[in-house]
């Protein structure tokens, strides 16, 4: 179960989905931002298998770019926390929060990096996975809130 910190906003646990996701599972892209090529295009690649869209990108900034561009089509964002340029994942999250447009965009926090309780809390995260983590894992989430666009490539899915 979640802990609660002293602001009662709930806090995940690694690998934890925080709410009964409050989300309809949608159609639409998931957006991986993420810096590191190998890991976005593996997990670009994988989603695809299992027949989601998916766009990426590897800043914030292209992140925040794509949000902005299509708000209806993106179904959930994956997001690393640490981004080099302008934007961290924590700035970009900040500003996804204060649009409403981009607001009730589900977001998982995928990141190997280890805020205190107060700073997970202010991401207000649907789920939280830490690196490394099994693709899985990964795929259980996801399919919380998507709904793949084509079959699945894979078999035994």
């Amino acid at each position: 179960m979640a802990q609660t910190s002293s602001v009662s906003t709930p806090i995940p646990h690694p690998g934890e989905v925080l709410r009964g996701s409050p989300f309809p599972v949608r159609r639409g892209a998931i957006l991986i931002v993420e810096d590191r090529d190998d890991v976005r295009e593996g997990l670009q690649q994988l989603l695809e298998l299992h027949g989601f869209l998916v766009f990426d990108a590897a800043d914030g900034e292209q992140g925040w770019t794509h949000l902005q561009s299509d708000p209806d089509g993106i179904a959930l964002l994956l997001l690393d926390l640490m981004l080099p340029g302008n934007m961290s994942g924590r700035d970009l999250r900040a500003r996804q929060l204060s649009d409403s447009r981009l607001a009730t965009i589900p977001t998982v926090v995928i990141s190997a990096c280890e805020p205190d309780l107060r700073g997970r809390a202010q991401l207000r995260p649907e789920a939280w996975l830490e690196k490394p983590f099994r693709f899985d894992a990964l795929l259980s989430v996801v399919k919380k809130y998507v709904r793949p666009e084509t079959e699945s490539l894979v078999v035994n899915d």
